[in-house]
């Protein structure tokens, strides 16, 4: 266990928030030795314990966390299942993800070319259930493992005990009631730590190409029968030209969730704003880019100090250095306005805000 530990390189907006205990887990023994930490369990019972991954879709609000930080970093990846048709490939939480994804295209396992180059754990894929170009994760996840720290319970969840909805899973929020959970007594709590994430990988399946530019960086590039290694290069093309470099600039990538609204107040917007795009949802629901509102809401590429809109992508906000976490949740509320006195719509962030 370390104090006042900085996080300045444990999250991508690289403010330099510090927290007051820190405690990074590799093993078993880890685990086993946190959950006798006096300090950990007077923390947990206080609720102030945070289990942080990669950090790439985290804000902390304050420049120091009054409170005991979890880092899991738990390392393999290895088969589970191995059909005909497609493999269960068991990847543990503190890999990276888009190492993870480059090693599944390069063994031709389909499900994850789409989400290329998204920073960030494997462990946190679940928690945000993230998405880009057409696909989500909670598609392709077969369960995921983790340890209870209220008790040091193993608990494996299936796809469907995981309730994936849009940017969000049961374990979205840190402390889940257990009476939400089968086999538990009432009003006790469950605090769970992802560890190991099972993925169901199919060996051959069609590719998605019509969301976003994937098709069109396709044709730029005279492919006409795309392989899975097309797609994921695509996608990593598409955006390093949209989205600040991870680690040169402090960002989170996309900082709002896409605005989903009625079918009613669609129609009105659309006969205004003819150009306006979006995409269907099911019960008539319609998804439209939350950028695009942003954007002509006349934020792109706007900067007030040392913080502002990223100019080739206006769902990014960004941290250009030496500034502090408020000046990004002051800006976040600003454009929060604007869109909403522009076009009626609330906007949500997708970064976690701690």
């Amino acid at each position: 266990m370390e104090k006042d530990f900085s996080l300045r390189k444990l999250n991508t907006f690289s403010f330099d928030v510090k927290a007051k205990y820190f405690q990074e887990l590799k093993t078993p023994d880890d685990v086993r030795l946190l959950l006798e930490n006096d300090i950990f369990r007077q923390c947990f019972d206080e609720d102030r314990v945070l289990i942080l991954s990669g950090g790439s879709n985290v804000l902390f609000r304050n420049d120091f966390y009054d409170g005991f930080v979890v880092y899991p970093n738990f390392k393999g990846v290895e088969t589970i299942e191995d059909t005909g048709n497609q493999k269960i490939i068991r990847c543990f939480s503190g890999e990276v993800w888009k190492d993870f994804v480059d090693l599944t295209v390069a063994e031709k396992l389909y499900g994850l070319e789409n989400l290329s180059d998204i920073p960030g754990k494997v462990g946190a894929a679940p928690v945000q259930n993230i998405g880009a170009y057409g696909a989500e994760v909670k598609d392709v996840i077969y369960q995921v493992h983790t340890v209870d720290l209220a008790s040091g319970e193993i608990r494996v969840f299936t796809n469907e005990e995981c309730k994936f909805s849009y940017r969000s899973s049961v374990f979205k929020e840190l402390k889940v009631k257990s009476r939400k959970l089968k086999g538990r007594e009432a009003n006790t709590t469950f605090c769970p730590l992802i560890f190991a994430v099972d993925f169901v990988l199919k060996k051959k399946d069609e590719l998605k190409l019509d969301y976003g530019n994937i098709r069109n960086n396709l044709i730029s590039k005279n492919i006409t029968n795309p392989t899975i290694q097309d797609i994921a290069d695509s996608v990593k093309e598409i955006r390093k030209e949209k989205l600040p470099e991870v680690g040169v600039v402090g960002s989170a990538g996309s900082f709002f969730q896409n605005a989903i609204i009625s079918m009613d107040k669609y129609l009105k917007l659309k006969a205004l704003y003819p150009e306006m795009p979006s995409y269907p949802e099911k019960d008539n629901m319609v998804k439209v880019p939350t950028g695009w509102l942003i954007d002509k809401a006349g934020w792109k590429g706007y900067r007030e100090n040392h913080v502002g809109v990223w100019d080739k992508q206006a769902l990014v906000l960004v941290h250009y250095g030496s500034g502090k976490p408020l000046e990004i949740i002051e800006l976040m509320k600003k454009i929060q306005h604007s869109v909403k006195e522009k076009f009626g719509i609330e906007i949500s962030p997708e970064v976690n805000i701690i």
